[in-house]
């Protein structure tokens, strides 16, 4: 498995981005939001969740070269904004953050793009955005939700009622009590507002197995990605 630090495109210099490029890299770019978690989880719960994953999954990949940017911290939250922390962008914004982005990322040679998504409140947003953006730009853009990947297991670790990941609930709350437990607020454990579903049944054991088998789902994904070609992207053409 590649070290963290060779996967990171903060820790890279400006003589090392070529190489990347030039060798078929895939520049992976987590994002999450800012947003309420209840009351006993942090803000930051989407972005942590989405770096670990593309972190980890970047390490897996032996067959290209992959970079993972900063997370970009911010995304569409309106539903969340009568609780107190939460900082939305509108989705203009949101398109022009990641147009600005994905051409920045372009203009340093790289072909093979994939945001990795940590919010629910984003995928449909992201889809149209890196929709446009890979025929726009005619590169390989793309945009998957990570707890999209793994259903399965999701519906094998859920002891409470409810559906997909939830809202601070028993399995999102799995997942920071595995990758931070000490930013879990466990004595304040309560089925309020603006979440979905019971948090009492979490565990640290439940967090691990989700996480661990989305960072080989994610994986998956970047070697499909990594054999997909960079440029020349299939659209509507004419019939003949």
């Amino acid at each position: 498995m590649k070290s963290e630090r060779d996967i990171l495109w903060a820790e890279r210099t400006r003589a090392e981005f070529a190489e990347y490029a030039q060798g078929g890299g895939i520049v992976m770019v987590p994002i999450g939001s800012t947003e309420q978690h209840g009351l006993h989880l942090p803000i930051d719960t989407d972005c942590h969740t989405a770096e670990y994953v593309a972190r980890r999954a970047a390490r897996l990949v032996e067959e290209a070269p992959v970079l993972v940017t900063p997370t970009l911290a911010y995304g569409i939250s309106p539903h969340h904004m009568a609780f107190p922390g939460t900082i939305t962008l509108r989705l203009e914004t949101l398109t022009r953050l990641l147009g600005d982005v994905c051409e920045c990322i372009v203009a340093h040679g790289f072909e093979r793009i994939l945001f990795l998504n940590g919010h629910g409140g984003n995928a449909d947003a992201l889809g149209a955005i890196t929709l446009e953006l890979r025929h726009r730009l005619d590169r390989q853009i793309r945009a998957i939700t990570w707890f999209d990947l793994v259903h399965p297991t999701m519906d094998a670790l859920r002891e409470g009622p409810g559906s997909e990941i939830g809202h601070s609930g028993e399995l999102e709350t799995s997942a920071m009590l595995y990758l931070d437990a000490e930013a879990v607020r466990v004595e304040r454990y309560a089925l309020v507002d603006g979440i979905t579903d019971d948090p009492a049944p979490a565990s640290a054991e439940k967090g691990r197995r989700l996480m661990e088998d989305a960072v080989v789902a994610v994986a998956d994904a970047v070697r499909a990605l990594a054999a997909a070609p960079g440029r020349g992207i299939i659209g509507i053409e004419r019939a003949r």
